[in-house]
């Protein structure tokens, strides 16, 4: 009986130590976005924009965009077409604003 409590409890801690390191689906501490699109999407289809700062649960910023389909697609922050249009979301272009002012 002691050989058999002995090899089942060697049993749990072995589990116990692999099961360690398994992600648990929807908890934080991991990436949310495995892939990201670095294709345009039209504003007219967007519904909203989720920024994420990089921390400790991911190494990069992330941008989760979600359409009005409800699907949600990963972009890349620092795209340019991205850029562009937050920049007009904000109000304008600031170059242009100058060169207006100039004149």
């Amino acid at each position: 009986m002691d050989r058999t409590a002995t090899v089942t409890i060697v049993i749990l801690l072995l589990c116990a130590i692999a099961a360690q390191g398994v992600p648990i689906p929807g908890a934080q501490g991991r990436c949310h976005c495995i892939r990201t699109s670095f294709d345009i999407i039209h504003p007219t289809s967007i519904r909203s924009l989720k920024y994420i700062p990089s921390g400790s649960h991911c190494d990069r910023a992330e941008l989760i965009v979600t359409l009005k389909n409800e699907k949600k697609v990963c972009v890349d922050p620092d795209a340019r077409w991205l850029q562009a249009l937050i920049t007009a979301m904000k109000g304008g272009n600031n170059t242009n604003q100058k060169t207006e002012a100039a004149n």
